[in-house]
């Protein structure tokens, strides 16, 4: 393995992986393709179907991740949903399903995935707690104008694109992990000749 693709069209993922990755012995390329979702509520089941499908498909190793956002008062919706969810929903229409709820807490889950075409896989799960504001504010997607950070209290579409860059790339240490996973793979194909 000389090098890993990244399978995403996120230029915020893909600007943080490049970041974190530049740090590490391993060459990261980027491939924007459409690969499917199984339907499950786990965000590692679905990680993990994606990493694999695009491996084969590309025939080459990957590097894929996926995020959930779990509402603890509305049983973990919209859990790997959310991409739908930004589309067919309001905040307004997400916040009305909060009204009366006191437990505001949501759980941003991201799974990163690595597959290689034979369907090795390794997965890093990065959980982030948060919690949902009672108006939307700023400009950006459904949740992004609700969600508030731990160490913010307004949302975060109401952040600079370069702080939000900052508290992912701090945030998300997955990416550091998988980074030096594959720095370590590299080193064992080379010293074995593969």
């Amino acid at each position: 393995m000389k090098s890993v693709t990244m399978v995403t069209g996120n230029m915020g993922k893909w600007r943080i992986a490049s970041d974190i990755f530049k740090k590490y012995n391993v060459e990261l390329k980027q491939a924007k393709i459409e690969t499917p979702e199984i339907q499950s509520y786990n965000v590692e089941d679905v990680s993990k179907y994606s990493a694999i499908y695009a491996a084969k498909y590309l025939n080459t190793n990957v590097i894929k991740s996926d995020v959930g956002y779990y509402i603890e008062a509305l049983n973990g919706f919209p859990g790997v949903f959310l991409k739908y969810i930004n589309n067919m929903l309001t905040s307004e229409e997400i916040l009305k399903l909060m009204e009366d709820k006191e437990d505001r807490t949501i759980y941003l889950k991201e799974c990163l995935s690595f597959a290689t075409p034979e369907g090795k896989i390794k997965q890093f799960t990065n959980v982030e707690k948060a919690t949902i504001y009672f108006k939307a504010m700023g400009n950006g997607s459904t949740f992004d104008k609700i969600v508030v950070f731990e160490e913010d209290k307004l949302p975060k579409s109401t952040n600079s694109e370069e702080k939000n860059f900052e508290h992912f790339k701090n945030q998300l240490q997955i990416y550091d992990e998988m980074a030096k996973y594959l720095e370590r793979e590299l080193k064992d194909e080379a010293e074995s000749g593969v």
